[in-house]
């Protein structure tokens, strides 16, 4: 009877262990649990995505902006003017560009909204030098098709000549919504003007035009940049190869030259990876 009785003790004893390694178990996980909620709702403990982010260069650029760079929209294939060739785009491949662009979910801003921070990640500026005719006549059309702007760079004194924009041409442009900035009056090169005559070719340019600049053939040095910050211009761009980011400095903005047979989207991408290497912005020189 006695050996009955202690096995039910030894049984009793078992069970109520058992039941007490069970509260104190699921105490200690709720703890626990309750413990990295908390932590992670204080932002002490991170995600694994937020651990890649945190990996990334300090100085890495974030927003990666191409600025195309246009001149003539013509179909020209005059072979004794092998220069006019590569500046010239045709209205059916420019078409074919923007329609590519399009589809890749870019979307066009304005170079002061870059200037002002409004971009998105498929933000794309389109640029057009030098005032020509044919931006009205042939891009115009095209880019209201595709619902998208461009800035278009005004030599001074070109306005009205033969194959250039009138007056009336660059007011319908701004009335359809196109930025109209500054390219001096007479198309000087910059690197070898004076301080004073920077001023009065870049001043004058910009008189009634947005505050955008883009330098004649890409020329210009420290006086140059000297003097666009002081009138006030937003953003000015060169000719030299690559992307912009919100990094980037304003008054030497990178550009890619599009020709006719231009793949766009490989372009872009090639850029942007450079751009993405680089702890620094390119100057590279003008292709």
């Amino acid at each position: 009877m006695k050996g009955v009785f202690l096995y039910l003790v030894v049984g009793l004893m078992l069970i109520g262990g058992g039941l007490v390694g069970l509260v104190l178990y699921d105490g200690i996980k709720s703890s626990s649990t309750e413990s990295l909620f908390d932590q992670k709702k204080a932002g002490s403990v991170s995600e694994p995505f937020d651990q890649a982010e945190s990996n990334l260069p300090p100085n890495q650029p974030s927003v990666y902006v191409p600025i195309l760079m246009y001149h003539y929209i013509r179909d020209y294939q005059n072979q004794d003017d092998p220069l006019g060739i590569q500046l010239s785009v045709s209205p059916q491949a420019f078409d074919k560009q923007l329609s590519i662009l399009k589809k890749a979910g870019y979307e066009t801003i304005s170079l002061e909204d870059f200037a002002n921070g409004k971009y998105q990640p498929k933000s794309i500026v389109l640029t057009f030098d030098d005032g020509y005719d044919n931006h009205v006549t042939e891009a115009l059309p095209i880019l209201q098709k595709y619902n998208y702007s461009a800035t278009f760079f005004v030599v001074s004194v070109f306005v009205g000549r033969t194959y250039y924009m009138t007056a009336p041409q660059i007011q319908q442009l701004k009335l359809a919504g196109m930025e109209i900035g500054g390219h001096t009056i007479t198309h000087l090169n910059l690197a070898n003007a004076s301080y004073e005559k920077a001023i009065t070719e870049i001043s004058t340019s910009l008189r009634s035009r947005d505050p955008v600049f883009a330098y004649p053939s890409g020329k210009y040095n420290p006086t140059t940049l000297d003097v666009v910050s002081g009138l006030g211009v937003k953003a000015a761009v060169t000719t030299n190869i690559g992307v912009a980011t919100e990094k980037s400095n304003f008054f030497e903005l990178p550009r890619i030259r599009v020709k006719e047979q231009t793949d766009l989207l490989k372009r872009i991408d090639e850029e942007t990876a450079i751009a993405a290497r680089q702890k620094t912005p390119s100057q590279r020189s003008r292709d």
